[in-house]
């Protein structure tokens, strides 16, 4: 079969990936970091195809399997997302946990939430713990998206670690399969820019007051102009100073809310366009 032969074929092709690797590495020393990754992760992959992986078990809790401790090496702590505080020991991971946090769709997010415990081949006991289990809700009348496991790592580490990560994220993969669950390894490339700065930016002003009732006032005036800026709403929806002020920080928490569409890939000013969306208003979430 086509298949079996495919397969036989990366075994016999094993050997002369690892010198092409090994090869290279001699060569071309400080050569470009990227490509050496890459063809390390293809040696990899080659070299490991007849190795299995079995899992023992998963230990899991929505509590979280472990403690994150305080360490003086990394940044680690507790960031508010989804009602309660979600523990992180980097950054990085901070970071994913904003941007989850404000994800409409994500319904729970879990730090550390299961411990797989599985072999590589005949090999010795290994353990691999997920970062983070993101659950969603259905929204629209759209279809659920599946769970899935998020594995938080800079690339760098990636690149470094890659021969001794490979074997927990291959074990995280086959167990969502199992379960009709996703899984991803993220990094910086994927969380940090732009959307990562408005998120930030943005969250100051989920609870903002409106005192004053200015919300509705800044929606009906969106919604003659349909397409306009914050400054040019803000200008057209009052008159006096005053007001004008106090609306700008309403005017960021309807953003969050999903009344005021914008593009968040893009860095958020007073000149950035946005639009009115349709959707059924409360108006007590606009005071």
């Amino acid at each position: 079969m086509v298949g079996q032969r495919y397969f036989s074929g990366l075994r016999r092709r094993t050997l002369s990936i690892t010198i092409i690797y090994e090869t290279y590495s001699v060569r071309f020393p400080k050569a470009d970091a990227l490509i050496h990754y890459w063809l390390m992760r293809l040696a990899t992959q080659f070299s490991m195809t007849d190795r299995e992986i079995t899992i023992i078990d998963v230990t899991e809790s929505e509590k979280g399997v472990r403690k994150i401790p305080r360490s003086y090496r990394s940044v680690t702590g507790r960031a508010q997302a989804s009602g309660e505080t979600v523990p992180y020991e980097s950054t990085l991971e901070r970071d994913f946990a904003y941007l989850a946090d404000f994800d409409s769709e994500v319904d729970t997010i879990i730090s550390q939430p299961l411990c797989i415990r599985y072999r590589v081949g005949n090999g010795r006991l290994r353990r691999y713990t997920v970062d983070f289990l993101l659950k969603f809700r259905s929204e629209d009348g759209r279809g659920r998206r599946r769970p899935g496991l998020y594995e938080i790592k800079y690339r760098e580490e990636l690149r470094d670690r890659w021969s001794e990560l490979e074997f927990g994220f291959r074990a995280a993969r086959q167990l969502c399969r199992s379960r009709g669950w996703s899984f991803r390894v993220v990094t910086e490339r994927q969380i940090r820019g732009p959307y990562l700065d408005n998120v930030t930016f943005l969250r100051g002003f989920r609870t903002y007051d409106d005192k004053a009732g200015l919300g509705l006032r800044l929606l009906e005036t969106l919604e003659e102009l349909q397409v306009t800026t914050p400054g040019v709403l803000l200008a057209a929806a009052f008159q006096d100073f005053e007001n004008r002020a106090m609306a700008v920080g309403v005017m960021w928490r309807l953003l969050t809310m999903g009344y005021i569409g914008v593009n968040l890939a893009f860095p958020l000013n007073m000149a950035s366009e946005i639009w009115f969306e349709e959707v059924l208003i409360d108006d007590s979430d606009t005071n």
